[in-house]
């Protein structure tokens, strides 16, 4: 199994209140209008789970309502590597796909040449961000592809940098060594 994977779906996570209904959208729509079944993770699923059911093949999951996050009020959430946190806004859990805000402060990057178990995309909001062997600098307003088995870095945080990272599925084939703690690598 692919790291960042292993952890279990959390089938008894709590469930949120059914939000008031808008003026514009009728009873019976704002009643049935949830998600097909899925098994997500993350802040926006964390604050819109509003019921429990199975997927198709009978595993435990839950279903979502459409959610707004305000994401300068989330609390960033250190990992184990020195000078990065993140915000982990959207998950799948079946699938390792991710959407995350990730901060580097300034002096701090990751430190060896890596590849990834999916492609990850990456868009900068602030900072200045480079990957050191091929000078590739990410600044506000860049957009930044990594395909899936690509090496890369290491990286330097030349200034406190913020980015918006995806990845469409599993993020790395093994638990990098940088990372102690197993959650980190997913």
């Amino acid at each position: 199994m692919s790291a960042g994977l292993e952890t279990a779906y959390d089938a008894d996570a709590p469930l949120v209140p059914r939000p008031p209904r808008p003026e514009a959208v009728g009873d019976a729509e704002w009643i049935a209008n949830l998600s097909e079944p899925a098994r997500y993770g993350g802040e926006g699923p964390d604050r819109s789970r509003e019921e429990r059911a199975t997927t198709s093949d009978g595993a435990a999951a839950h279903r979502f309502r459409e959610i707004l996050l305000e994401t300068q009020d989330l609390q960033w959430v250190d990992k184990t590597l020195a000078g990065l946190s993140h915000k982990t806004l959207w998950r799948n859990e079946d699938t390792g796909a991710s959407i995350t805000l990730v901060r580097f402060m300034a002096g701090s990057g990751i430190p060896d040449r890596h590849s990834h178990a999916s492609n990850q995309f990456m868009f900068c909001l602030s900072g200045r961000y480079t990957y050191l062997p091929t000078a590739v600098t990410l600044t506000a307003g860049s957009f930044y592809w990594n395909p899936r088995g690509s090496l890369h870095g290491p990286t330097l945080a030349e200034e406190e940098t913020v980015l918006l990272e995806v990845y469409d599925g599993p993020h790395y084939p093994t638990q990098p060594s940088w990372y102690t703690n197993p959650d980190d690598a997913r």
